[in-house]
């Protein structure tokens, strides 16, 4: 079967990659960036290969993949790539092998007003003469060329479109571009949602390469003839001959490309609609379902929603077969409260992207429970913390949500249910908090309430309905700065423990970071692992311990400490880790004899891992240095800690000395 090979990094190149995958024909997809490779739809029959080549890089590259004249090269990148376009030529005439070039539909009907330019150069010199913002969507590779010859002035009232990727946002910053004048976003872009950019920042000026229908220049235009300002277009580089997608993939397949239509719904909103209520909905909410052929949601929330077609989902895997089998071209999904908090409509919108990477998804929020709650009540939310318990109610998140009400006068709580309640107040009696809960159930609906209560009224709370809470804490507690456990906090028995001045220096080098994997091997009563625990909820703890006296002991200290993040492993390290995921610190206090074995096992799961190892014995501290020898860390740091307390015997105050431990840190 020929080989294909299609250089991208458009539109029209996804496409044409969409299409062969649809008949599950395998090609290469080369793109100049990871942000190329990054919006290409996902598929087992497109191999994507990353990184800018010349002419002499892209000979080298067709005869690695033993390209012959029957394979096929298809050019699709931008119309202004003329460099990359003519390196494509030079190497497919080099080999003999058949080049398809596709170039993009054009639009030669421009406003009366709009003014032409042979390259950014010479508008930039026209822009200088005008007034008002300007909005540059020429891309950030005309945006050195655009501020050697843009004044200071015309630069300061410049905001530039570029794509959301890092070359791209070094290019503004290494320009010296304001960030609240750069506008990072992925296309394609509405008439919309240019008009909406436009009114934001004021535009009076809209400069836009000549990039043809699939670049966006029919809604770029059409915005600003719509907003009443000036058009300032980049002419293309030359004519040039080429073919369609469409045509390109008749002569790769010999099928037409009707035989394979696109089934692509033509926009998708992604909405969200407040409490539930049409009454609590935005109007360009309303206005957007009016303009859908369908619409997805949760029941209670689409039941009082217009439309021909409803679809009582809201998950992605059940809602995009559903768009391909009907073929619909503009969809609605709903979600509840605000898209941009604790919403179903992040993961809708990857999912989305990442079946079709081409559609035009437009978000739309929507007034949430906070905000609504907060207006009846009169209270502010800007010094409040805000938290979810919504579908995650887990002991673990009762906890975190604990721990946020401790420490701050108010806080407003998304709830799974009014069942809730009950089990939040109990816990914030438990930790001695004096305060309030105000239940608001069943917000803008006709069975509204708002139910103002103590802590001790709302252990008790057992009504139904969809609720949010807001917690008054009238005595918050101010966090420590540097928090601590002391080893009389710690049911200890007749198992080792790692003494506090030692634990406390261990964990200080471990450089644990918000959000890490930790993992302490040799648990002994768990103090490690659960002082490591207490400073910050988000970290995941694994203490493996072998011993069974032990790990009970370990599992009763995790109890009275209230360490949700805590999970303890009963066996042999080296066994347990084999299955474990890629810790970011491992602290080792004990290993039965097993440290180097358990190292290496550790090693395999990649690089970049902090470990900290405590050593007592001189055999273990001739293991550590055997590891250093090894690995050759460029970090590695051994301090030894020597501690005696004093303790009050009779009438005196002796020194009772501790075991000398050895503390190595380093990074592998």
């Amino acid at each position: 079967m020929k080989k294909i090979i299609v250089f991208s990094g458009t539109t029209e190149g996804r496409q044409l990659s969409d299409m062969l995958t649809a008949e599950e024909i395998r090609h290469t997809v080369c793109v100049a960036s990871e942000y190329g490779r990054d919006v290409m739809r996902r598929n087992p029959f497109a191999e994507i290969q990353v990184g800018r080549m010349n002419a002499d890089e892209m000979i080298d590259f067709f005869k690695e993949q033993e390209l012959a004249q029957e394979d096929i090269v298809v050019d699709a990148t931008h119309p202004f790539a003329t460099q990359v376009t003519a390196n494509i030529k030079e190497a497919a005439d080099f080999l003999g092998v058949s080049l398809l070039r596709i170039i993009r539909e054009e639009d030669r009907e421009l406003p009366d007003d709009a003014v032409k330019y042979s390259d950014i150069n010479d508008c930039a010199r026209a822009i200088n003469e005008t007034e008002g913002n300007i909005l540059l969507t020429t891309g950030s590779k005309e945006l050195s060329q655009y501020c050697r010859v843009a004044s200071k002035e015309t630069l300061d009232r410049t905001y530039v479109r570029v794509l959301p990727s890092v070359d791209s946002i070094k290019i503004c910053e290494s320009e010296n571009i304001e960030s609240d004048h750069i506008l990072a976003m992925q296309g394609p872009f509405s008439k919309e949602l240019n008009e909406a950019l436009i009114a934001e920042y004021d535009i009076k000026h809209l400069i836009t390469k000549e990039s043809g229908v699939a670049g966006g220049f029919l809604e770029k235009k059409a915005a600003a003839v719509s907003a009443g300002i000036k058009l300032h277009v980049i002419e293309r580089p030359y004519s040039e001959d080429g073919v369609s997608v469409e045509s390109a993939f008749m002569l790769i397949t010999g099928k037409k490309a009707m035989d394979n239509p696109d089934k692509t719904p033509a926009s998708i909103f992604l909405i969200g609609i407040g409490m539930g209520t049409a009454a609590s909905m935005t109007q360009e909410a309303k206005e957007a379902i009016q303009q859908s052929e369908a619409i997805f949601g949760a029941d209670r929330l689409i039941k009082s929603l217009s439309c021909s077609k409803k679809y009582p989902m809201y998950l992605s895997r059940d809602i995009i077969p559903v768009l391909e089998k009907e073929n619909i071209h503009s969809a609605s999904i709903v979600f509840s409260g605000d898209t941009s908090f604790y919403s179903g409509s992040k993961k809708m919108l990857e999912a989305l992207k990442e079946w079709r990477s081409e559609l035009d998804i437009q978000v739309i929020p929507g007034i949430s429970s906070f905000s609504y709650l907060s207006a009846i009540l009169g209270e502010s939310y800007e010094d409040a913390c805000l938290f979810s318990l919504h579908g995650k109610n887990t002991e673990k998140d009762y906890r975190i949500l604990a721990d946020k009400v401790l420490y701050n006068r108010k806080a407003f709580v998304l709830l799974s249910g009014a069942e809730d309640v009950s089990v939040a107040a109990k816990r914030l009696l438990d930790l001695g908090v004096s305060g309030r809960i105000v239940v608001g159930l069943n917000l803008s609906y006709e069975n509204e309430r708002i139910i103002d209560l103590s802590l001790e009224e709302a252990a008790s709370f057992d009504e139904k309905g969809i609720a949010t809470a807001f917690i008054e804490n009238m005595n918050p507690l101010r966090r420590p700065l540097i928090p601590v456990k002391r080893d009389s906090d710690f049911i200890r028995d007749k198992v080792p423990m790692t003494k506090e001045c030692v634990r406390h220096e261990s964990i200080i080098r471990l450089g644990l970071r918000e959000g890490d994997v930790f993992y302490d091997i040799g648990g002994g009563t768990g103090s490690v692992a659960i002082e490591a625990a207490s400073l910050s909820l988000s970290l995941q703890v694994y203490t493996l311990e072998m011993k069974r006296e032990a790990v009970e002991l370990i599992k009763k200290n995790i109890k009275e400490s209230d360490a949700p993040n805590v999970t303890v492993l009963e066996g042999n390290a080296a066994e347990l880790l084999g299955d474990m995921q890629r810790p970011d610190c491992v602290f080792i206090g004990g290993s039965g004899g097993k440290l180097q074995e358990i190292v290496d096992i550790l090693h395999t799961k990649g690089e970049g891992i902090r470990y900290v190892i405590n050593a007592v014995s001189l055999e273990t501290i001739e293991e550590v240095r055997e590891i250093i020898k090894k690995y050759e860390p460029d970090d590695e740091e051994t301090v030894m800690i020597s501690v005696s307390c004093v303790e009050k015997i009779g009438s005196y105050h002796m020194l009772q000395g501790q075991n000398p431990i050895w503390i190595t840190s380093f990074t592998i």
